[in-house]
Formats: C-alpha cells, sequence, structure tokens
C-alpha cells in the first residue's frame, strides 16, 4: 500500500508543479505583450515595472524545475537558457526601457520573444505559440 500512495503523491506534486509553470508561463506571454503595449504607449515606467514582473514569472517558472527532458531526450538545464535570455534581450529591454529609447526596446522585445520560442523548441514544445511583436 505503501509504495502506491509514494507513487501517486509522486505524480500528483509533479502534475501541481507542470500546473504551477504552465500558469506562470501563461503570465510571462501576457506580461510580455503588456511590457510591448506599454511601451508603444510611451508608458515608460509602466512597461519597466512590468519588463520585471515579466522576468519574476519566468524565473520562477525555471527555478521551479530547471531540468527538464529536452526534445532530443536528453536532459536540459534551463537555468543556461534563462542566463543568456537575462544577460541578453533582457538586460537590453531594461537599458531601452530607461533611455525610453522605442526602437531599441521593440527590437529587444523581438528579442526576447524569440529566444522563449528558442526554449520552447528545445523542450519540445512547439505547439506552445507566443504571438509575434513588431
Amino acid at each position: 500500500m505503501k509504495p502506491l500512495l509514494l507513487v501517486t503523491l509522486a505524480f500528483a506534486l509533479t502534475s501541481c508543479t507542470s500546473t504551477l509553470i504552465s500558469h506562470r508561463m501563461k503570465a510571462a506571454q501576457r506580461k510580455l505583450l503588456e511590457t510591448h503595449r506599454l511601451q508603444q504607449a510611451g508608458q515608460w515606467d509602466e512597461a519597466q515595472a512590468m519588463s520585471v514582473r515579466l522576468d519574476s514569472s519566468v524565473s520562477k517558472s525555471i527555478e521551479s524545475r530547471p531540468m527538464q527532458r529536452g526534445a532530443a531526450g536528453t536532459t536540459v538545464d534551463l537555468r543556461l537558457l534563462l542566463a543568456a535570455w537575462e544577460n541578453g534581450p533582457y538586460a537590453d529591454l531594461q537599458v531601452a526601457l530607461k533611455k525610453h529609447d522605442k526602437p531599441r526596446a521593440t527590437a529587444a522585445l523581438v528579442s526576447l520573444r524569440q529566444q522563449c520560442a528558442n526554449c520552447h523548441t528545445v523542450l519540445g514544445k512547439t505547439q506552445i505559440q507566443i504571438p509575434e511583436i513588431q
């Protein structure tokens, strides 16, 4: 009886984690689009605040389950992809928003979105579609 209970508990916890990650990533997608909308409207401080919330959603999702099976069947350390995301286009976005540089901010958001799509591809989750940013 105990082994069945442990398996059931493990499955339930994994399912909860997956649901939480899915919820956070959907929130991240909304925050990405809202950051873009705010930036396009010239609401720089609001866009900056929303971008911080975006980063929080993405980083919490990855921290909760950093090692995942990739599309190729190998284990992928998502912390490396997160570091590239945060040190690359996310850092560019922060600079652009602080300088109120609309073209640079838009380019950074497009790059952020592409990094998201790349991560989903690595994980074999190509069914997850992220709207284009223009």
